[in-house]
């Protein structure tokens, strides 16, 4: 059963059936939440399969490109872990791997020898610039039947909803006693 539009729809059947259990369920919400996590499941498999025949993994790759994108092309790896949404063990794993393939250098910060700094080596920014056309095919046939104002829309709530997803975790709610 691929067919999303059927897989969509038996997701809001089966919550309508919750709600007849539990009509105070919030259907909306629920079923926003499943289809995002649907999505980004889905996205993660069709670029994993774009990026992996390079030899990287899609993290390592979002990585790569986040280095490319910085000023002279060199950021700490504490920098990169919240411009790129990894922690800081696979940020380790990570930098290992672009450096073992010559992607990037890592030396002492000048400022502070405690500090590492990463930077993009020109085989990484070559990479980079061959292998990023390649994905924005896909992105194109993606959002195809989206303007631009709709995607700048959809870009514009998800961050409203990343951002209260940011305070609720920074400040959770307490659960009601019985």
């Amino acid at each position: 059963m691929n067919n999303p539009s059927t897989q969509f729809e038996l997701m809001e059947a089966n919550l309508q059936g919750l709600k007849l259990r539990m009509p105070d369920l919030p259907v909306s919400g629920i079923l926003l939440c499943r289809l995002l996590l649907h999505i980004g499941r889905e996205m993660t498999t069709i670029f994993e399969q774009q990026i992996r025949p390079s030899g990287l993994a899609e993290a390592e790759f979002r990585v790569l490109t986040t280095l490319f994108s910085q000023p002279q092309g060199a950021a700490h790896p504490s920098e990169l872990c919240v411009r790129a949404s990894q922690s800081p063990a696979n940020m380790s794993r990570i930098s290992d791997a672009l450096l073992e393939r010559g992607l990037i250098t890592r030396v002492s910060s000048v400022a502070d020898r405690r500090r590492m700094v990463l930077r993009i080596t020109g085989e990484g920014e070559k990479f980079v610039r061959d292998f990023l056309p390649k994905l924005h095919q896909s992105l194109r046939r993606m959002l195809q039947d989206f303007p631009e104002s709709e995607q700048q829309l959809m870009c514009a709530q998800l961050k409203k909803l990343g951002s209260e997803l940011y305070q609720m975790n920074a400040s959770p709610v307490e659960e009601p006693t019985a």
